[in-house]
């Protein structure tokens, strides 16, 4: 017969002498076992060792005998003594309770290296704990995790000795001020053991004040009384009484009082055959609805046949006419371990329960089940510190959930034997915090601008519930939230893609707003391109399409060398302006822009790109920065190449904007930083791709047997005086030379030896410049760094002649 789980801790004296033998104290000891008397048992085989501390058996049985009878400390000492002298592998299962009492204790590391131990040592000798051994040392990774993220809001007390005791005191329930609770410290008078046994009765009492003894009222005169549950209309209070089977086992039953109108209790009435039976126990009453919501029943906990696994929780259906239906299993929150305790919240709904079956953190952890859309159950865990790696049990709160009140073994109670740290449950009260938070969901479109006339709805995806905000003024969406919860978020907008978003509020502690930004995208539309030769207007077969964001200069897509035909498909956002790159070898490439705001459908775009020769790259522009290359020099040649100076050159870009921006704010100063912007990525870093392209493209000419010839034009800012100009012109149009001789490591200048390639120079100095430009020395300013003189300091390659042609 199983023991009802309220976890009844016994301090019994046997008339044993140190006197008796080594074989007497062991047979008193296996005899406790067997009547379930764990501490006696303990103490039997403690006094055992004292005749041979050798026997690794004793210390194993003493081991079992302290884990069951919570003395997890104790029970570590000799669970570790057997493991580290198990040579022969005798007791394979010290191990695993050896991890299980370091799990208790909130040993996660030690606990987990332990279980990992024991499954790759012992895996498939045991199927239910080698499969709890790789639960719980999952379990120790996770709690390992969660003690790190603790539950600020919730403040724990211990009640002091006006409430607790030495033995155990569980089940308080606050009512009027009142906190009504059960204690195990009273003798059971004129009971059939001796010495007399303890037996728990229910008190009445201030939260930390003495209380009464309810005798009158509800207890038994001398057989366990426990567990008071009013009705929500606290017309009627249940209870249980409880027999001893064994010397430590003990079966309940479930009992009413109807509390009259002047507060007196009536009649006591034991629940029919149905629910109670002598088989099995019947315990842990808790008044509440059905998962349905719609029928009054009472929960409670039996081993009765036909559950999930140990002690599961049942429900009973109160009729209106006073009979009570057959007992309905809470299946979707039971497990195959015990679960015990059941509270049930009338203003949310929400029950709460203690398990051993979940995953934890070491005992038996608070949990609270849910109802989902279809009236099932969904359970979680609840926070640290209200879990413990001790047992914690019999959780209830008050109807705002801003104060509990639970029962626990967890260091800081009160022993009965402080040297084995053993025994008893006390009851602690835990002061939480109101947690508030609201969700506020703010739309944007695909380039995060506010969009608004969105419609968000939020679903919390235990329940169902579904809200709906479709503000048209401001892109903002606010919801107030539950912790502990699972939502989801959908937005939708007409002409757009809907956006959903998940999320969830277990973990959050403390009030706050939480943000969500939600993306909606435009429906797509289909844009086929087509490319065709602009000379012949004939289709062009194997040319790129690249597809850019005109407003952002990001390539979305790119469709290569398409080699049968000239049809390049794409699908597009509705609201986006587009920018179409068309390119093949050998030909230039066509750029066309367009805008599908309001297109649906198919739309088509043509390109039509020219066979290249050289001439088509003209004019290919080149920039230098001011005074380059050598600078303050009068020579009209230079070493450098225009490489050496571009890549120096090109990293200026940003002192260019601070210098050029130093004086202006707001609107001119963003102006002026996309002005040079443009000119560096566009002009300077274009020249310079448009000068490799040159490269490659005059080569294959020179490779045919063309003669080429290039004139090139150098320019300066007006900055320094005409002759300066002219040999800093010159000094630039050689490093134009020296980059041909760099080219593709030199594969060009057999060319210019034997007059294939044909240089031809016209330097300008500061003549050519146009007017405007500022040539003042000392305004650096704008004859440096504007943009304006920026654009002087250049070489062109104006012109191509093929020479062999002529």
């Amino acid at each position: 017969m199983k023991k009802t789980l309220i976890f009844l801790s016994f301090l019994l004296s046997w008339n044993f002498t140190s006197a008796q033998s080594m074989k007497a104290f062991i047979a008193a000891a296996e005899n406790a076992m067997i009547s379930e008397d764990y501490y006696s048992a303990l103490v039997y085989y403690n006094n055992a060792l004292e005749f041979d501390e050798s026997r690794l058996d004793l210390k194993y049985n003493t081991a079992e005998a302290a884990r069951l009878f919570n003395a997890y400390a104790l029970a570590e000492e000799k669970y570790q003594t057997v493991v580290s002298n198990d040579g022969n592998m005798e007791y394979p299962m010290a191990t695993y309770w050896l991890a299980d009492v370091k799990q208790k204790q909130g040993k996660y590391v030690e606990a987990k290296e332990l279980y990992d131990f024991y499954i790759s040592e012992n895996q498939g000798d045991d199927e239910y704990y080698s499969a709890k051994a790789e639960k719980e040392s999952k379990a120790c990774g996770w709690a390992i995790d969660l003690l790190e993220n603790p539950d600020e809001s919730i403040e724990i007390t211990h009640l002091d000795e006006n409430i607790n005791t030495p033995y155990s005191e569980f089940g308080a329930r606050k009512k009027d001020d009142y906190l009504y609770f059960s204690s195990l410290k009273f003798d059971q008078p004129d009971g059939p053991y001796n010495p007399d046994r303890y037996v728990s009765k229910v008190i009445k009492a201030k939260e930390f004040e003495l209380g009464e003894v309810l005798d009158e009222d509800i207890n038994h005169p001398t057989l366990h009384t426990a567990h008071n549950a009013f009705t929500a209309d606290d017309s009627r209070v249940y209870y249980t009484i409880c027999h001893f089977i064994t010397a430590n086992d003990i079966r309940c039953d479930l009992y009413y009082k109807n509390i009259m109108d002047d507060g007196s209790f009536g009649a006591e009435v034991k629940l029919p055959e149905n629910i109670n039976s002598t088989a099995f126990t019947c315990t842990q009453p808790a008044t509440g609805k059905s998962p349905s919501g719609e029928e009054e029943v009472l929960y409670f906990v039996s081993d009765r046949p036909g559950g999930e696994g140990k002690n599961d929780v049942w429900y009973t259906k109160v009729m209106d006419n006073g009979d009570f239906s057959d007992p309905i299993n809470l299946e979707s929150i039971n497990t195959a371990e015990d679960d015990i305790t059941p509270f049930y919240h009338h203003e949310t709904g929400l029950l709460y329960f203690s398990s051993e079956g979940y995953r934890g953190l070491g005992g038996f952890d608070i949990y609270v089940a849910e109802k989902d859309a279809d009236n099932e159950y969904t359970v979680d865990m609840m926070s640290v510190p209200l879990n413990s790696s001790f047992h914690d049990i019999y959780y209830t709160v008050n109807d705002d959930r801003t104060e509990a009140f639970f029962s626990s073994n967890r260091s800081g109670s009160f022993y009965i034997e402080s040297s084995k740290e053993a025994c008893c449950f006390d009851i602690y009260k835990a002061d939480m915090e109101e947690i508030i938070l609201t969700l506020n969901a703010l739309t944007f479109n695909s380039q995060s601008e506010e969009l608004l006339g969105v419609t968000v709805r939020l679903i919390d995806l235990k329940t169902g519930e579904e809200r709906m905000l479709t503000p048209q003024d401001i892109n903002s969406h606010e919801f107030d939230l539950l912790t502990g919860r699972d939502y989801e978020i959908i937005a939708e907008k007409a002409n757009y893609t809907s956006d959903t978003i998940q999320f969830n509020t277990r973990g959050i502690y403390k009030s706050q707003e939480i943000l969500k930004n939600i993306y909606l995208e435009t429906e797509f539309v289909e844009l086929e391109v087509l490319t065709f030769d602009k000379g012949t207007k004939a289709d062009l077969i194997g040319a790129t399409v690249q597809l850019v964001n005109a407003e952002t200069n990001e390539v979305v897509d790119e469709l290569k060398n398409n080699r049968l035909s000239n049809r390049f498909a794409f699908f597009v956002e509705a609201d986006k302006k587009y920018k179409i790159i068309g390119t093949k070898e050998d030909y230039s490439q066509d750029v066309a822009f367009i805008d599908t705001n309001g297109k649906s459908g198919k739309i088509f775009q043509e390109l039509f790109l020219l066979k290249q020769d050289l001439k088509t790259y003209l004019p290919v522009v080149l920039y230098y920065d001011n005074d380059i290359p050598d600078r303050r020099s009068r020579s009209k040649t230079t070493k450098k190449s225009y490489s050496d100076t571009y890549f120096p050159y090109i990293a200026q870009k940003e002192n260019f904007k601070t210098k050029f921006g130093m004086p202006l704010s707001g609107e001119a100063r963003v102006i002026s930083d996309q002005n040079l912007e443009y000119f560096f990525e566009d002009d300077v870093k274009g020249g310079f791709n448009k000068l490799n392209s040159f490269f490659v493209h005059l080569e294959k000419e020179l490779m045919k047997g063309e003669t080429v010839e290039i004139a090139i034009k150098g320019f300066a800012s007006p900055r320094a005086s005409n002759s300066y100009n002219q040999a800093l012109s010159q000094r630039r149009i050689r490093a134009v030379v020296n980059e041909i001789h760099k080219f593709n490591n030199g594969n060009l200048v057999k060319f210019l030896f034997n007059e294939g390639l044909l240089i031809k120079d016209v330097s300008y100095g500061e003549e050519e410049a146009p007017s405007g430009i500022s040539d003042d020395y000392n305004d650096r300013r704008n004859s440096i760094y504007s943009v304006e003189a920026s654009r002087e300091r250049r070489v062109e390659i104006v012109n191509v002649q093929y020479l062999s042609n002529n």
